[in-house]
């Protein structure tokens, strides 16, 4: 019995060291597979870590192209910009001779260098710059006529306005459309034509108002008013206009400062003399433009002539944006000629004290 018993026992202590020994080999077996996936785990972390690694150098590397790319451009644009600027600078140190044999130059080198800036600027930048003081180019082939005979505007003076003559290629050119101006307002667009001949192929442009140009620009850019008195500063400066009976004054600003000019057409019935004078914006006297005296009348009946507000346009004939002052001059024997004169800021350009005359010598 005993020994059974202790059978027993042994084999109780055998299956007991069987089940540890599962248990360990068990333990073993979770400790592996943790330290395998542990591995993994490091092995995975690696992974990203390189990846992150990788964009990050990369990442590096393009900023640092692009910053050289950026700067390389920039400084190509600066030496452009520089070429430029000098090229310029040659081109406009343009010299003139003086009288007396000098040599000036025609601008600073500030303004020079300044303007050239600017264009590279306004070049680089693409955008179209807007001056609202510039004035359109005029063609070359402007044309201005005066009651249908050409006025030369190049020059401010008393010109000699001239015919066409048909028989010549190039008048054609100026059968064109022509944009008409009378009494200080716009009149019409209408197509010129030729005239009857007067003598030997020369012709006038019919079917055009008293002033016509070949370009559509707004040649009365401001306002120009009649009335007939005298304004208040004006007659306040000059006491002498209250001898002229007959008054017509032209207010209008002419050079577009914001300041109106007077233009006085004075005559005296007594005396039989008339003429034009030039006011200033505060009252002061210019210049007398153009007169006429009885003993220069043509002798006859009827031959009362005074200087009228007909003798008078005031129009931008150039597209300066100055309103010229057009006068037309009389003469006893052949077409008058017409006085251009330009006032700009204080200084009348133009023959002033035309002594008109209806006499023939």
């Amino acid at each position: 019995m005993e020994e059974l018993n202790k059978k027993n026992d042994e084999k109780e202590e055998i299956q007991e060291d069987n089940m540890n020994n599962m248990e360990k080999n068990n333990e073993s077996k979770i400790e592996n597979k943790t330290e395998d996936s542990n591995e993994n785990f490091k092995i995975k972390l690696g992974t990203v870590g390189n990846f992150v690694l990788v964009a990050f150098i990369i990442l590096i590397i393009g900023t640092g192209a692009l910053t050289y790319y950026l700067i390389h451009s920039a400084k190509d644009d600066y030496d452009k910009q520089y070429n430029e600027i000098v090229s310029n600078l040659a081109a406009y140190e343009n010299v003139v001779e003086t009288e007396e044999g000098e040599k000036e130059k025609n601008d600073t080198v500030a303004n020079i260098i300044d303007s050239a800036i600017s264009d590279a600027t306004s070049n680089n930048s693409g955008v179209a710059t807007d001056d609202t003081n510039a004035k359109k180019l005029m063609n070359e082939s402007l044309v201005v006529l005066y009651n249908g005979l050409i006025l030369d505007t190049s020059k401010m003076d008393e010109i000699t306005l001239q015919y066409i003559d048909s028989k010549k290629d190039e008048s054609e050119k100026y059968i064109i459309t022509y944009y008409s101006y009378e009494n200080y307002s716009f009149k019409d667009s209408k197509l010129g034509t030729f005239s009857s001949q007067l003598f030997d192929g020369l012709v006038k442009m019919d079917g055009v108002g008293k002033i016509a140009i070949s370009e559509d620009y707004d040649a009365i850019p401001r306002d120009v008013k009649v009335v007939n008195t005298i304004p208040t500063i004006v007659s306040d400066n000059n006491p002498k206009v209250s001898d002229y009976d007959a008054i017509k004054t032209l207010i209008v600003d002419l050079d577009g400062n914001g300041a109106e000019e007077y233009i006085l057409v004075l005559a005296n019935k007594a005396t039989g003399y008339s003429k034009i004078t030039l006011i200033d914006s505060k009252g002061s006297k210019v210049a007398d433009l153009a007169s006429i005296e009885k003993s220069k009348w043509k002798k006859g009946a009827n031959a009362e002539y005074y200087l009228s507000i007909n003798n008078v346009e005031t129009i931008d004939v150039d597209n300066d944006g100055i309103m010229e002052i057009v006068l037309e001059i009389p003469h006893a024997t052949g077409d008058s000629t017409v006085s251009l004169l330009k006032y700009n800021n204080g200084v009348l350009t133009g023959k002033t004290g035309i002594e008109c005359s209806l006499l023939t010598e």
